[in-house]
Formats: C-alpha cells, sequence, structure tokens
C-alpha cells in the first residue's frame, strides 16, 4: 500500500482540494483509495448533532465513500481553534494513541474488512491538520506525526501544498529546511493558485521553489506525484 501525508506551510493553502484531486485521479486509475483526517476542528453540528468535518468529507467522498466518515475522522471537534485548544475547550484532550490506531484500521482493509475480508487499498492519503509546524494533539506536532508515520510505513511520501502567491518562496524554504533539520525530507511541493489571484509572482514561484529548495515542484494539483514505474 503506498501510503501519502499531505501537510502544508500553513493553514488554509488548499491541503484538501489538492488531496481530493489525487484521490480522484487515483480511483480513475482503477485504484481502490483510503482517506485519513486524523483530528479536525472547527466542525458543525448537524440536525442530527452529528459533528461534521467538511474537509473529511470532501476527501470521503473523492474516494468513493470507503468505510465510514468516523473512520475517516474519528476526532472532531467543534471550535474552530488548534485541535488540541479545541479539544480543550471541550474538557477533553485529543487522544494521541489513536492518531495512530486510526492508520492502522485502514492500513488493515477498513471496516469493510470486517464484511468483506478481500478489502485492501492499494493507496492511503493522510492529511494533516493545519501547517506542518502546527499542533496537532497537546505534545505532538504535525511533524512529529508524521515522523511517527514515516517509521511505520519508510517508503511514505511527503507532500507539501503552499498557496501560489507573493511570499511562497519563503514559506516553502523555510518549511522545508525546518523539516529536514527535524529528520523529515519532503518529496513534492504543489503549489496551489486559488481561483481569481492577480500575483505576477506566480509565473516564476515554481522555479524559484524548486530552485531553493530542491524538492520537485508542481501546480495545481497532485497528479505528478504518483512514482514512476
Amino acid at each position: 500500500m503506498e501510503v501519502y501525508f499531505v501537510t502544508g506551510t500553513g493553514t488554509d493553502v488548499g491541503k484538501t482540494y489538492c488531496a481530493a484531486q489525487f484521490v480522484e485521479t487515483c480511483r480513475a486509475a482503477g485504484r481502490r483509495v483510503g482517506v485519513y483526517k486524523p483530528v479536525a476542528s472547527g466542525c458543525e453540528l448537524g440536525d442530527d448533532g452529528e459533528r461534521l468535518a467538511s474537509d473529511a468529507s470532501v476527501l470521503w467522498h473523492a474516494a468513493g465513500c470507503p468505510s465510514t466518515l468516523d473512520q475517516v475522522c474519528p476526532q472532531r471537534f467543534i471550535a474552530p481553534l488548534a485541535p488540541p485548544q479545541a479539544a480543550i475547550a471541550e474538557g477533553v484532550e485529543v487522544d494521541q494513541t489513536l492518531l495512530m490506531t486510526g492508520v492502522e484500521a485502514w492500513a488493515a482493509g477498513g471496516e469493510d474488512a470486517s464484511q468483506h475480508p478481500s478489502t485492501v487499498f492499494d493507496v492511503l492519503v493522510i492529511e494533516g491538520a493545519g501547517g506542518l509546524f502546527s499542533p496537532l494533539a497537546t505534545s505532538l506536532l504535525n511533524i512529529d506525526f508524521a515522523l511517527q508515520l514515516k517509521e511505520r510505513f519508510p517508503q511514505m511520501y511527503v507532500v507539501l501544498i503552499a498557496r501560489n502567491r507573493l511570499g511562497v518562496i519563503h514559506e516553502c524554504v523555510a518549511t522545508v529546511r525546518a523539516a529536514i533539520a527535524t529528520g523529515l525530507s519532503i518529496d513534492k511541493i504543489v503549489l496551489n493558485e486559488f481561483a481569481n489571484e492577480a500575483d505576477e509572482s506566480i509565473a516564476t514561484n515554481s522555479q524559484q521553489v524548486e530552485h531553493w529548495t530542491g524538492c520537485p515542484v508542481a501546480e495545481m494539483s497532485l497528479e505528478t506525484i504518483v512514482p514512476s514505474e
């Protein structure tokens, strides 16, 4: 099973949009895709009282609704804060053990496997919460979680999403260098151009980011991060 960890240079850079495009591309190629959002904050309450995580829902539908939304995103909080603070606002903490056991459920084939033992995912796409150095739990940053995943899945690909705009060179260089210093390599950078973004730097950002980070850079989608045979 190929595992991809999708992270960002910050919040609201388009991680879910890019990840969903990649998931749809994999499905179109006939591959079974699992999706996992370990924790989400800023959730809304549905009419039935269920907590709705919009990013997790987008990923789930892009993947063809495998398993359940509860397995896609098992920890969901209401406050629009970093996950550990959103959890504290509800008098609880993010369950750090569940972060990894949630991944293992997908590696085992998901809840579908209990009824369909032949269920196997070819690809698992994991989307972090916020930027790579944003807190995921009380004593865990996204990069710490990524390092745990890398230990479990040594061939995991780490994809960094950044918003294609003036300033993105700094954001990417700073994130990549900090990641390397912490022991994590970035395999691909995706510059996500938002609609109607009038910015002259967009024409040269890709080349400049690749030059200064040494990482392959794609624009708009994750289609090109699939390893060559």
